[in-house]
């Protein structure tokens, strides 16, 4: 998450609305790009906001999160939300590359440079000119490529191996992980004066579990797309089968959401998702912070009231999804509010 380009337009940003989608055309691919960050629950608002920031400025950006939880997202949102929008946008996952080839990769070399380099090559600095260099995984980097990579940011220049002369690098830096930087840095994994060079900005992404509210949004984003893409009738949730989705624990984020949705699409065999679709792991887990605790002797009413407040806490007070998860209409759920007297 990862979810990830789906092909592309370009949409008015309402104010303080996370957008469903951005796009933006990448002359490093030649394709417009897209990418869809989904999510209205206070902490993406504030980190949609972060992004709108930081993303007029060359400033390099340090994003960490959970592995899924779409930190190469927020990067390409804020290449695209950036002046450098039209130029190439370059991404390296450093735990993809080998370690020892990857300053070759990085930097380029000349011709001659070493056995096997007939002919000079571009490395991925020079590819990324003018635009934004993302490097995925930062802490899998050599910590000696990575003393090389400080010097650039800070001169703004670099040499190809086996070159003499220094070549600008006018590149905006993002760089992420999915590693606990302090740990990272105490077992000498990341180098601390480059935690300082990306530490400037630095945007978290919450885990999934941690913003339960927007799982109905990425689901019918999800749903919308995979049907799209399978060429099915648009399927909708049943009820018991997001309760069985809004209690789940989400380990793998974003990227085991959009699985699962895409797993849903190809497998039912209906309009609905129902349970049985669903991977039996989802209905045998249970969130201990899901539990609400009714002391004995509580009345029905009461107890009722309770469960209805701290379905709207967990749901940010939107009612909708609050109905979804209770199993009620929204008219049977305002009707319980307006008894119970709940502040709408």
């Amino acid at each position: 998450m990862a979810y990830t380009d789906l092909g592309g337009r370009e949409k008015e940003l309402p104010q303080q609305t996370v957008p469903a989608s951005a796009s933006s055309r990448s002359n490093a691919s030649s394709k417009k790009l897209r990418v869809d960050f989904v999510g209205n629950s206070p902490a993406m608002r504030e980190i949609y906001s972060m992004i709108q920031l930081v993303a007029d400025s060359s400033t390099p950006v340090l994003i960490t999160g959970e592995s899924g939880t779409g930190k190469d997202v927020v990067a390409r949102l804020i290449h695209m939300s950036s002046p450098r929008a039209d130029l190439p946008f370059i991404a390296i996952n450093c735990a993809a590359v080998p370690r020892d080839v990857f300053e070759n990769e990085l930097f380029g070399h000349e011709g001659g440079a070493f056995t096997g380099a007939t002919a000079k090559k571009a490395g991925y600095l020079e590819m990324a000119d003018k635009g934004t260099l993302f490097l995925d995984e930062l802490a899998e980097m050599e910590t000696d490529t990575q003393a090389k990579l400080l010097r650039v940011i800070e001169t703004k220049a670099f040499r190809r191996l086996g070159g003499k002369n220094e070549m600008n690098a006018d590149v905006r830096m993002l760089a992420a992980t999915n590693k606990n930087v302090e740990q990272a840095i105490a077992a000498g994994e990341m180098r601390l004066d480059l935690y300082y060079r990306f530490s400037v900005i630095e945007i978290h992404l919450p885990p999934l579990r941690e913003r339960k509210q927007d799982i109905p949004d990425l689901i019918s984003h999800f749903l919308t797309y995979f049907c799209q893409k399978h060429k099915k009738a648009l399927k909708t949730i049943s009820d018991e089968a997001m309760r069985l989705l809004m209690q789940y624990e989400w380990p793998g984020n974003i990227r085991e959401l959009r699985n699962l949705v895409e797993r849903a699409v190809i497998l039912s065999p209906t309009d609905a998702v129902t349970p049985d679709i669903l991977p039996v792991r989802l209905a045998e887990t249970k969130q201990a912070s899901d539990v609400i605790t009714i002391p004995l002797g509580t009345s029905l009413d009461s107890a009722e009231k309770a469960i209805i407040l701290r379905t709207l806490s967990f749901v940010d007070n939107n009612k909708s999804k609050a109905a979804i998860i209770l199993g009620l209409s929204r008219k049977a759920l305002y009707d319980k509010l307006k008894r119970f007297e709940i502040e709408e």
